[in-house]
């Protein structure tokens, strides 16, 4: 659940009842507010799951922002950036997956590498992290040697969080690598990052996630680039 988005919009009905009734004219206050088109909206004379109206606007400026505004910084990251490409091939991987590919930098550098994102067209796969590979997110065992989160697992709440980096450990193999990015809850500064909530990850959280997860931490590392600091992070699978 995006916090920033849902108290905006109870705020919103606050100020004007009307729109709880109304769906063109909830729609344009959207719009207005989170800079979003939310297609097929109706509501005739029924009560608004704010809830359920948040996580739609939280999506649709999620798509917004990666699919029309952000741009890659990969060169720019000391650790978790170009230096990635020899280190995974030195593994000789059959299979490797990046998951939120955004623009698919890695293809064709990166031996038997998938990407998988869910709003760049660059993409092999259209897919958020927990739909992947399908099926509502169900898997039929572990097949990927090496899987890649660059910045992916980053957005929403903790449960949220937890549970797409859970997914990632169990698309990996027993004894395979995982490269995370994730940033510790620093803003975007391009206006259409307004509404999305940035999850604020620590060292403890990394550390602590370790026993549930049932793997290592083989490297932890903290970086810079032109949007600040990240915490880049190696984990082996144990089991």
């Amino acid at each position: 659940m995006n916090i920033k988005i849902t108290k905006q919009l109870q705020l919103m009905l606050i100020a004007s009842p009307q729109l709880m009734r109304d769906a063109e004219l909830l729609k344009q206050a959207i719009k207005g507010t989170f800079g979003v088109e939310i297609l097929g909206l109706k509501y005739p004379g029924v009560n608004i799951n704010i809830t359920d109206l948040a996580a739609v606007i939280n999506e649709a400026v999620l798509e917004q922002y990666f699919s029309k505004v952000w741009q890659p910084q990969t060169k720019k990251y000391k650790y978790s950036g170009l230096s990635i490409i020899d280190e995974v091939n030195a593994l000789k991987p059959t299979s490797v997956l990046d998951l939120g590919c955004g623009y698919n930098e890695f293809k064709g550098k990166i031996d038997n590498l998938v990407g998988v994102d869910p709003y760049n067209d660059k993409a092999d796969i259209k897919s958020t992290i927990l739909d992947f590979p399908g099926l509502g997110g169900a898997i039929r065992g572990s097949v990927f040697d090496v899987t890649i989160c660059l910045g992916s697992i980053n957005f929403g709440s903790v449960d949220k969080v937890y549970a797409e980096l859970e997914h990632a450990v169990k698309l990996t193999k027993t004894n395979g690598l995982l490269y995370f990015r994730v940033n510790p809850g620093e803003q975007h500064t391009a206006p259409e990052a307004k509404w999305i909530e940035f999850f604020e990850w620590s060292n403890e959280f990394i550390i602590n996630s370790l026993g549930p997860l049932n793997c290592s931490l083989l490297e932890l590392r903290q970086e810079y680039a032109d949007r600040g600091s990240r915490y880049y992070f190696v984990l082996r699978k144990d089991k």
